[in-house]
């Protein structure tokens, strides 16, 4: 395949589920380093106040319990220790001149709103941290130049939800209940066709990065498919515009949402790449 030949979405004919492509790009604190891999150079090192240091090249991020959204998967430890690596998206569409794309872990853990208020997509401090915290910390400054402004609609969803605000321009953002809802994408929203064994829900869920888990993501305990499972935003509002909508564990959307001071879900951004831009990084 070329480098900037990125198909479109494709459902497996048996078992419904969908088939992206993949890109490579930025990178953040995902997989935890431990057991005899945890060599004291790496305990040892020194950490700027980011939490971070690099080891032979390589950067580590470290947390204590401090640094959750809430220490409920922390444990006793004074400090745990993740290994910075791309970030894995999933090509969404692929329109000719930019791709859409989606992480493909829940990356980070964060609350929709750190207080709980009536706010819209516009005024939460998740949009504030994606387009700051995230977005400085995720990708150096060519990757930021191939990363473009998108117009992103915060309509209401059909039939039964409000609107979610004004239209925003976002350079990183959170999934709607419509897009998460457009077959283009991957991800079906209809119910297990059981004639044909096909769960078309499988294609939302989400495992999170050991990163986000640390940090407090609540996962599923039910075995099979659900097993370690989180649940993540949505940026559609539902009955109450302090309550957020979000994807289940099982990868059904919670349409009755949760409050949006809940420190367990997962961040799953999205965004848009310049094919141009992104041809001189690969």
């Amino acid at each position: 395949m070329d480098k900037m030949d990125f198909a479109n979405p494709v459902y497996d004919d048996i078992t419904g589920k969908a088939v992206w492509s993949m890109l490579y790009f930025g990178s953040y604190p995902q997989t935890e380093v431990k057991g005899y891999k945890l060599v004291p150079a790496i305990t040892q090192a020194e950490y700027d106040i980011n939490g971070d240091a690099y080891v032979s090249g390589i950067k580590y991020r470290r947390i204590s319990k401090d640094d959750t959204e809430n220490s409920n998967n922390f444990g006793d430890k004074t400090f745990r220790y993740f290994k910075w690596e791309k970030i894995k998206w999933r090509v969404l569409w692929n329109d000719g001149d930019t791709l859409f794309v989606m992480a493909d872990k829940g990356i980070d853990c964060k609350a929709y709103n750190d207080i709980i208020i009536s706010v819209t997509w516009e005024e939460c401090t998740l949009r504030h941290w994606l387009a700051n915290d995230f977005y400085n910390m995720a990708f150096n400054a060519n990757e930021q130049k191939a990363i473009k402004i998108h117009n992103v609609n915060n309509q209401a969803a059909p039939g039964y939800m409000k609107g979610n605000g004004r239209d925003t321009e976002d350079k990183i953002y959170i999934l709607s209940i419509p897009e998460i809802r457009n077959e283009n994408y991957g991800l079906w929203d209809k119910k297990i066709d059981w004639e044909h064994k096909k769960d078309k829900k499988a294609n939302r869920r989400m495992k999170p990065a050991d990163y986000a888990y640390a940090r407090g993501i609540s996962t599923g305990n039910v075995m099979g498919d659900y097993k370690k499972n989180c649940k993540w935003w949505l940026r559609s509002a539902c009955s109450y515009t302090n309550y957020g909508a979000e994807v289940s564990w099982e990868g059904g959307v919670f349409t009755v949402g949760y409050h949006t001071q809940v420190f367990c879900t997962a961040v799953v951004p999205v965004m848009h790449i310049g094919l141009k831009e992104l041809q001189s990084l690969l």
